[in-house]
């Protein structure tokens, strides 16, 4: 994983709510209307807010019917705790200070 995609993954989870969308969608799949409920805020916020969190890759989404529903994609957040564990090490090898 590179910096750039790092650093967006951290955007993706530097905002408090989208850790609660990725809290509520880790138990299992939800639609928008189900998380919006959770959350008590406007739907397009909502909306919004998995934008982000499915262009970071953290959450994959399935159509059912009409509606879609969001799950925590797994596989990404290991990713993301493997970059995490190896970043000081990767980035200082080589490196002039």
């Amino acid at each position: 994983m590179d910096i750039e995609e790092l650093a967006q993954l951290h955007k993706a989870l530097s905002v408090p709510v989208r850790l609660t969308i990725l809290e509520l969608v880790g138990g299992r799949s939800l639609c928008v209307n189900a998380i919006t409920r959770c959350l008590e805020i406007s739907q397009p916020a909502v909306s919004q807010h998995l934008a982000v969190l499915k262009r970071a890759g953290l959450v994959s989404s399935t159509k059912h019917g009409y509606m879609v529903h969001y799950a925590l994609d797994r596989k990404r957040l290991q990713e993301l705790r493997q970059a995490l564990a190896f970043f000081p090490a990767e980035q200082l090898e080589g490196a002039e200070l």
